[in-house]
């Protein structure tokens, strides 16, 4: 299956087919799924595709609307005369210039803070169903030309000073705003579906989901196996959590970090390490009536026979799935990390 590249830290994209050959093998039966930690979809947009009925779940609003676009918008409703008409300034609006005015030179080039800040208040102008489309083609630019795609460090000069070195692109990072909008509206208009699924969308942390369904997919952020402090998924992509709430910004932003971290979405759940086991058995006995299907790493705290024990706290049976080594990119310590998928029954 062909899929859309959304990149995200963590993203399961490479494992799609392992996961759900590991659920056929096991004889796994389900006509519904809940996606709680959904990302920017592609467990979801993978399980749409195989004709499952969708409930997908995130904290992060700016990841809902990516959902959206990949799930829930038709094929051809947003076009490349709406991507550009994004970046021009409209006769009659006033427009702020929140990005440029409190991030100069921290992840984005004066002139693209600008663009950026046009971009965003134009979006509150179209209709509905195409906003979900206009922000995926914003975020998926704004991701691209960042060294990492991340956010958690103030490190434009990793491009504007660049050195040949063993990550990034220099050529894509200075694609220009206009010609990244054209490519992803292509790439999205191939990726939509022609008729829609059935998915439904919410936007809250996984505990305080109250949705159902056969098969809950569980993929929490990883822990290292010593505690290093870690970083949070809020914070490698709070600036683009921060733009789907662009008048509260300055309000949100933490000026005593150097990466200005907009506090708009924060929560702590499943983000500390202390608490990951109890947060974790406690959503998987709110979904004790549906199978579990929990994603984790070998090289991950805590241990895969911990999760296991937990998973059998409320489920009678369980399978270990070794999905084969996937180390991250940024990380050449980790060629031995497999992925595992317990499913319990």
């Amino acid at each position: 299956m062909n899929l859309p590249v959304t990149r995200y830290y963590g993203s399961k994209r490479r494992l799609l087919d392992k996961i759900w050959e590991a659920l056929a093998v096991h004889q796994i039966e389900f006509n519904s799924v809940l996606d709680l930690f959904g990302g920017t979809g592609i467990v979801s947009y993978y399980m749409a595709h195989k004709g499952k009925d969708i409930i997908y779940n995130d904290i992060l609003s700016f990841n809902c609307e990516i959902a959206k676009a990949l799930l829930c918008s038709s094929r051809g409703s947003f076009t490349e005369a709406d991507a550009l008409a994004l970046l021009q300034r409209v006769d009659g609006r006033e427009y702020q210039n929140i990005i440029a005015q409190n991030f100069n030179q921290v992840y984005y080039t004066p002139d693209e803070d600008e663009i950026i800040d046009i971009v965003v208040q134009n979006i509150h102008y179209l209709e509905n169903e195409k906003k979900a489309s206009a922000y995926y083609i914003l975020f998926q630019s704004c991701m691209i030309k960042r060294p990492f795609n991340l956010f958690h460090r103030k490190n434009l000069n990793l491009r504007t000073n660049f050195v040949k070195a063993n990550f990034g692109n220099k050529v894509t990072w200075e694609q220009t705003f206009k010609d990244l909008f054209l490519k992803f509206t292509k790439e999205l208009n191939e990726f939509q579906f022609e008729a829609l699924p059935n998915v439904e969308i919410t936007n809250t942390s996984a505990l305080k989901c109250d949705r159902h369904a056969d098969l809950v997919y569980i993929d929490t952020p990883y822990f290292p196996k010593q505690d290093g402090g870690g970083i949070t998924y809020h914070n490698r992509y709070h600036f683009l959590e921060g733009l789907m709430n662009y008048a509260e910004i300055p309000d949100y932003i933490d000026r005593q970090k150097v990466n200005l971290e907009i506090g708009v979405g924060k929560c702590s759940e499943f983000e500390k390490r202390s608490n990951y086991i109890n947060e974790l058995d406690e959503l998987i006995h709110k979904h004790q009536d549906s199978i579990i299907a929990l994603s984790y790493t070998t090289e991950g705290y805590p241990s895969i026979q911990e999760l296991e024990e937990v998973v059998h706290r409320h489920k009678q049976t369980i399978h270990v799935c070794y999905l084969g080594k996937h180390g991250f990119a940024l990380n050449r310590n980790n060629a031995e990390r497999q992925e595992v998928l317990i499913i319990g029954l």
